[in-house]
């Protein structure tokens, strides 16, 4: 199963727009699926602190992330979120979540290095 997290500012589930980073998001939209399938979609409350980013590398690695979906992935740890087996994926901002899934199964979205 591959989890992969959006940040977002309603719980709209998968049609929520993506906002601009992890930073300003309300909360992580997070699928779950197996493949090409969506299994589950949750919302939580975000955890995100820039000032504590290692707390979130720690909850996106307990909480078994594979995958992070941002339009801007520069307030992100991203060489320590690799080092974790997390990868972060970016996109373009108000794009709906099962769009942004589509392109991530289709291998259109550009991986942040």
């Amino acid at each position: 199963m591959t989890k992969i997290v959006f940040p977002t500012q309603e719980k709209l589930s998968y049609i929520s727009p993506v906002i601009n980073s992890f930073e300003e998001s309300k909360y992580l939209t997070i699928i779950s699926c197996k493949g090409q399938n969506i299994d589950s979609v949750d919302m939580v409350l975000n955890p995100y602190n820039p000032s504590h980013k290692k707390n979130f590398i720690k909850y996106c690695k307990t909480s078994h992330f594979n995958v992070l979906v941002t339009p801007d992935g520069s307030c992100l740890p991203v060489k320590k979120l690799e080092d974790q087996h997390i990868s972060v994926y970016k996109t373009k901002e108000n794009k709906i979540i099962l769009n942004i899934f589509s392109d991530f199964v289709q291998d259109k979205l550009a991986k942040v290095k």
